[in-house]
Order: structure tokens, then sequence, then C-alpha cells
């Protein structure tokens, strides 16, 4: 890979596509969502250290990865998402989730 190509230069309105990752759905709403890994979460982690976020403000920062971005139900509660799930979210924005391996294995 070059420098000139495409991979590497920041484009505007760019689209990330997240490969081979467990998705989980929501058992509420049917929403999908990809199975960050540590080490994504620790990169988001790292660009909030500047905020100093307080104990209230870094417990909200964290539930946002446990939980359903669309309809706020616990992550514990989600599904391995099937063909029909991953096919009704194709196009669409799927949001992580950072949880625990046994998550989604019911």
């Amino acid at each position: 890979m070059d420098a000139k190509s495409p991979e590497r230069e920041p484009r505007k309105n760019s689209v990330s596509v997240v490969l081979e990752r467990r998705l989980l759905a929501c058992q509420e709403c049917g929403w999908v969502h990809y199975v960050m890994t540590a080490e994504e979460k620790a990169a988001n982690d790292r660009f909030l250290e500047r905020y100093q976020l307080n104990d209230a403000e870094r417990f909200i920062y964290e539930s946002a990865f446990r939980q359903c971005l669309r309809c706020e139900s616990p992550a514990s509660e989600f599904t391995t998402a099937r063909e029909e799930d991953v096919a009704r979210a194709a196009g669409h924005l799927v949001t992580p989730v950072f949880v625990a391996a046994w998550v989604g294995a019911h």
C-alpha cells in the first residue's frame, strides 16, 4: 500500500466498515450492534482523558457501551444477531457495545 492509497487518505464523510465482528441484536427494538474490542474501547477512552470527567459523567459515558443506543435496553439482554437482523440493518449504522463474552450467548 503506498502513501496515496485511498485507505490512508482522510476522506470527507467517510464510512467505516467493521468486518468479522460478533453482531448482537437488541431484543426490544431489533437494533444491531457490533462488539468492540478492548483496544477500540481503550482508544475511545483516551479521547476523553482531556475532559477529566467526574464520576457521574464517566458513568454516563460507560453506560452508552452497555445498552442499546436506540432504546436503552441493557446489553445483557441482547442475543446473537440472526440473518434477518443483519438484513434489516443493511445500509444502516451498526453501533458498538463493549460487553462480556457471554452476552448474546443465550
